[in-house]
């Protein structure tokens, strides 16, 4: 069976294998994390080619926001907005999203911007929806690990945070990343050894070397 993850499921993953129990609790949408989504639709429009300067007018501090992005859009490139990279990697699906990523000959850069308070750097580079992102970007592009670049543009703070890769962080990333997946594939396998030694019984009894009855019986029951 394939899973499919993202960052926040992996580092979920990660923490509840970390602690006896996790505590879950509805935080209710915030007036800022509302304007947060209206930057990132309009920032949407603005890939798509759309008009937004009555937009931009109506709200000056998306306003400020769209100028602090725009010198990264002027980047040379080819340029995939609002875009999902998908890997499948020992038999699990991983996928992250991405606001822009621009491909050049040489080098890929994915860019995400956000309205957030400016997050500690080491944390930052070490979570997962860093990591997991510079490690889908590898695999797409199969470009050199040093010319893999993640930018995040704390557009609130004007600040910019950019992360590189390298061979040292890519085989820990995918040390660290087997240890959350390896439960999954055990499962796969055992899924698939069950189901291979269904089609041998299934065989045996059409071809009439084990009766009916010991057929039934070696079909394992299904809860309902």
């Amino acid at each position: 069976m394939m899973n499919r993850f993202n960052p926040i499921q992996l580092e979920n993953i990660e923490q509840e294998s970390k602690k006896s129990e996790v505590n879950t609790r509805i935080i209710p949408i915030s007036p800022g994390e509302k304007l947060g989504g209206e930057f990132h639709l309009i920032m949407q429009q603005i890939g798509l080619g759309l008009p937004v300067e009555p937009l931009l007018e109506a709200y000056p501090q998306i306003d400020k926001w769209v100028k602090a992005v725009k010198p990264f859009l002027e980047i040379p490139g080819s340029k995939e907005w609002n875009a999902e990279v998908q890997y499948l990697y020992k038999s699990q699906l991983l996928h992250a999203n991405y606001d822009l990523i621009i491909y050049q000959d040489k080098q890929a850069i994915g860019i995400d911007w956000t309205i957030q308070k400016l997050s500690n750097f080491q944390e930052l580079e070490n979570s997962f929806n860093t990591q997991l992102r510079l490690f889908l970007l590898h695999e797409k592009t199969q470009l050199p690990l040093e010319h893999i670049n993640l930018v995040y543009l704390f557009v609130n703070a004007d600040n910019i945070y950019q992360f590189t890769y390298s061979q040292v962080k890519h085989q820990v990333f995918k040390e660290r990343l087997l240890s959350i997946l390896e439960q999954f594939v055990v499962e796969d396998v055992a899924e698939e050894t069950q189901q291979e030694g269904l089609e041998i019984i299934h065989q045996r009894w059409i071809n009439k070397e084990i009766s009916t009855q010991e057929y039934l019986d070696a079909i394992p029951e299904v809860e309902l």
